[in-house]
C-alpha cells in the first residue's frame, strides 16, 4: 500500500471513530468542591450521565437543567462520587450548543451555577443501516457482473480474431 493510501485510510478511521471526549467544570464553594463530568454530545435513545467527584460535599446539592425539560438533582456525599441521568427521551431532534445550566446549592439557596452548551445527536435508524449495507452489497455485485461481463467480451473478441485469422481467405470476402 502507498504512504498516501495508508494516510487516507487513516484519516478516514480517525474521521470515523467517535471522538467526544468527557468534558469537566468545577463548582467550589469555600472548602466544598464538585467536578461534573459530562460527555458533550447527547444521543437521542440512550440515557445521558453527569457523574460527579466531590469534596467536602455535605449539606450541598447539584442541580442540572435543560431549558424546558425535567430539573434533575442530587444531594451530595461528604466526599466520594456520585452520578445522576436524564432519559434519552429528554430530546427528540438533534440540536446544537443547547445550555446546560448547572447549579451548586446549600440549604437551598444557590451559591455558585455555570451554563454549559451540549449537542443532541440523533442516532440513524437501524433500518437505514440495513439499507447502506443491502445497496453497497447490490452495486458490489453489478460491478463484478461488469467486469465478468467485460472479460468474457474480450475473450470472445480475441477468439473471432484468431478465427478470422485462421480462415483460409485470411477473411477476406470474395467476389
Amino acid at each position: 500500500m502507498s504512504g498516501a493510501r495508508v494516510a487516507l485510510a487513516l484519516a478516514l478511521a480517525l474521521l470515523l471513530l467517535p471522538s467526544a471526549a468527557a468534558e469537566t467544570v468545577t463548582l467550589t464553594d469555600g472548602d466544598a468542591s464538585v467536578s461534573v463530568s459530562y460527555n458533550p454530545v447527547f444521543r437521542t435513545g440512550e440515557a445521558w450521565f453527569i457523574d460527579l467527584e466531590v469534596e467536602n460535599g455535605d449539606g450541598y446539592t447539584v442541580e442540572a437543567e435543560f431549558s424546558g425539560a425535567e430539573l434533575r438533582s442530587k444531594a451530595l456525599p461528604v466526599a466520594g462520587g456520585a452520578s445522576f441521568s436524564f432519559p434519552g427521551a429528554t430530546f427528540h431532534s438533534e440540536a446544537f450548543n443547547v445550555p446546560l445550566e448547572l447549579r451548586l446549592l446549600r440549604d437551598g439557596s444557590i451559591v455558585t451555577n455555570t451554563t454549559v452548551e451540549i449537542d443532541v445527536s440523533v442516532p440513524p435508524a437501524e433500518d437505514l443501516l440495513w439499507l447502506w449495507g443491502g445497496m453497497t452489497v447490490f452495486w458490489l455485485g453489478i460491478a463484478g457482473y461488469a467486469g465478468w461481463l467485460h472479460r468474457r467480451q474480450a475473450e470472445l473478441r480475441r477468439q473471432l480474431e484468431s478465427h478470422i485469422a485462421a480462415a483460409p481467405d485470411g477473411g477476406e470476402d470474395g467476389e
